[in-house]
């Protein structure tokens, strides 16, 4: 019973998100992110690179989305590029 619990336990730590930085984005920082910036103007803004959660080329079409996590338990924001232009964001949690 104990052993089941544990690996359960283990388990749900293993599918959360993990992030290579220390850097957590706030809604400020969301909240700065315009369409149309670059991959590398959205980077200086929010401080740290995203973890990158999907990239497909369509057509040539570049879309890439990437992850940041936020400054509060739970939170995250996302960014979707096309062709190194960003196209639309989200968030969830960020103060």
């Amino acid at each position: 019973m104990k052993t089941s619990i544990i690996l359960a336990a283990l388990m749900s730590v293993a599918a959360a998100p993990v992030f290579a930085s220390d850097c957590k984005v706030t809604k400020a920082h969301y909240n700065a992110l315009a369409s149309g910036m670059t991959y590398d103007q959205a980077v200086s803004v929010l401080g740290c690179e995203g973890e990158e959660m999907s990239n497909t080329d369509i057509g040539g079409i570049k879309t890439v989305m990437l992850m940041w996590a936020g400054n509060s338990m739970g939170g995250n924001m996302n960014a979707m590029f096309q062709d190194d232009k960003l196209v639309s964001k989200a968030q969830f949690g960020l103060k």
